[in-house]
């Protein structure tokens, strides 16, 4: 009885131990679907994930985490925000297991796809299953079926090749054809299919409006005429007509007045006179058709129209060549106190008595030229009103003992340090890029020397990487040059500073000094101002 009892725990041991050796996978199932549908044979996500969960359940050994998706992406890359995520849960270690239908689900560039399958989730500890294919990177495979692997991956990704210049091509096609290929007509027409093909037709009552709106800016009127004039007929904005359906205002329905530049854009598109000019994705240039459609306007018409545009672009160009010599010291950080709009600011020159041009600068609510009910009665505010409201409220808050004064200079300083650490980390990052570029350009040549990529590819390739490596590098050394130059700007700033609060000559704020103590200003009617200041956090410890 003794010796049956001992080779009974023997073997009680012998098992548990097997149990405890025994690897388990922690498993994330991946599926993806492209954006144009044609990818294979064109399985859902939902039958993908399917997929997965049922080899789960026929392998024991396997436990699901979670399921990841890609709608509408190309497998042609990897910037895909499931696929990041899943990989960000491997590097956490959350799962070590991933689970695709196929190959062409995971990716179609065989460079990457094989760097995953190959070295990176090996390299990890990751275990990597495609359903279809009959791949497990757990089990022990000859040559053989790493070839076949390989050549999958070859034809997925020629695969997606041909497909992307067949739908480039067929584009490219129909765009020199004059068919319209946008999803939304432009105001006044309608999409009709004639002859198997999209084409713009004349929408009776919105027509009407664009041609009115030619014959009134040719006559003479200007665009805030014309928006006011739109107003009054109780016409929707083309947003607001796409979403109401309806041309003129109903009841029930908010009217809001047409954007000027809505306006400028209509009189400058070419569409109205029959012809198009459509752009995509790596086009450079916009590929133009020309009486390809009925047109709503005359030619002459157009040309008048356009150079009357031009002059008045002219103009305001500059204008604001003017208005960029000058410092603007409240950037960003003025708002209104009545609808919550970003200040806008209005430069403009007067003669004074003796016939010297004077420049005067002041901020408003971009709103309060607004006729519709989203006005704002708020009022405009100089410059020089702001600047002795501020310098008011600083001397107010922080002219009451030298403690105040250098605890306010520390936090410039500390507001300096950040901007160091900040700067510090992102050279930091992009260093670690350029390291990896250099890794990743040594990884493709030998892939190029052992012969699986051509020279093409290669050349290609390295061109790109060494393009982005250029420009981080440019980027650190303008970094750099940034780091070094910040402990010269806190001193300027804090040197601002004690002349501002100690009241000296010529005491005025500048951009700098303003950015770092101002989070934002609100303009309330009657010029009444409310500040708040970056500091009062360390101000109340």
């Amino acid at each position: 009885m003794a010796r049956t009892s001992k080779r009974k725990r023997r073997l009680e041991s012998q098992e548990l131990f097997e149990k405890k050796t025994e690897k388990a996978y922690v498993a994330g199932v991946y599926a993806r679907l492209s954006v144009d549908h044609q990818d294979g044979d064109e399985v859902s996500i939902e039958t993908q994930i399917e997929m997965g969960k049922t080899f789960i359940e026929t392998h024991k050994d396997i436990l699901l985490y979670d399921c990841y998706s890609d709608l509408g992406a190309t497998g042609t890359n990897f910037w895909r925000s499931d696929f990041e995520r899943l990989m960000q849960d491997v590097r956490e270690e959350k799962i070590n297991c991933v689970i695709v239908k196929d190959f062409s689900r995971f990716g179609r560039n065989y460079i990457e796809v094989g760097n995953f399958v190959e070295k990176m989730f090996p390299f990890m500890g990751v275990r990597f299953i495609s359903i279809t294919d009959q791949y497990d990177s757990a089990k022990q495979g000859d040559c053989n079926e790493a070839l076949s692997m390989h050549l999958k991956n070859i034809a997925n990704e020629l695969y997606a090749r041909d497909v992307a210049e067949k739908v480039k091509a067929s584009k490219q096609t129909k765009r020199k054809q004059g068919e319209y290929l946008g999803s939304v007509p432009p105001y006044g027409f309608r999409i009709e299919k004639m002859d198997g093909r999209r084409t713009l037709v004349r929408e009776s009552l919105t027509s009407e409006i664009v041609r009115e709106i030619f014959v009134r800016y040719d006559s003479g009127e200007n665009v805030v005429s014309i928006v006011k004039w739109l107003y009054e007929q109780k016409i929707h904005c083309p947003g607001d007509y796409k979403a109401y359906k309806t041309v003129y205002q109903q009841e029930g329905q908010k009217l809001r007045q047409w954007r000027r530049e809505a306006i400028r854009y209509l009189l400058s598109n070419v569409v109205y006179i029959g012809n198009l000019a459509q752009s995509g994705k790596h086009i450079r240039e916009p590929i133009i058709a020309e009486h390809v459609h009925e047109p709503l306007v005359p030619e002459e018409v157009f040309c008048r129209v356009g150079e009357r545009l031009e002059g008045n672009r002219k103009i305001q160009k500059s204008r604001s060549l003017r208005n960029n010599t000058m410092e603007e010291v409240f950037r960003d950080i003025l708002y209104c106190g009545e609808c919550g709009h970003k200040f806008s600011r209005t430069v403009t020159e007067r003669e004074s008595s003796n016939n010297k041009k004077r420049t005067f600068v002041s901020y408003g609510c971009p709103n309060r030229k607004r006729i519709d009910e989203d006005k704002c009665k708020n009022e405009s505010i100089t410059v020089l009103q702001l600047q002795k409201v501020i310098l008011h409220l600083l001397k107010k808050e922080f002219l009451l003992s030298d403690i105040q004064m250098k605890k306010l200079t520390d936090f410039n300083r500390e507001v300096g340090e950040i901007q160091k650490g900040q700067i510090e980390k992102t050279q930091k990052e992009l260093q670690k890029s350029v390291e990896n570029i250099d890794r990743k350009i040594s990884f493709c040549y030998m892939e190029y020397r052992s012969g699986s990529t051509s020279q093409t590819q290669f050349l290609e390739i390295k061109k790109k990487l060494e393009e982005k490596k250029e420009q981080n590098q440019r980027l650190l050394r303008e970094l750099s040059l940034k780091y070094a130059s910040v402990d010269r700007l806190v001193d300027k700033q804090n040197q601002a500073l004690c002349t501002v609060l100690k009241c000296q000559g010529g005491a005025v704020l500048n951009a700098e000094l303003v950015e770092n103590l101002i989070g934002k200003i609100y303009v309330y009617p009657r010029k009444r101002i409310e500040v708040l200041w970056k500091w009062k956090d360390i101000w109340t410890e």
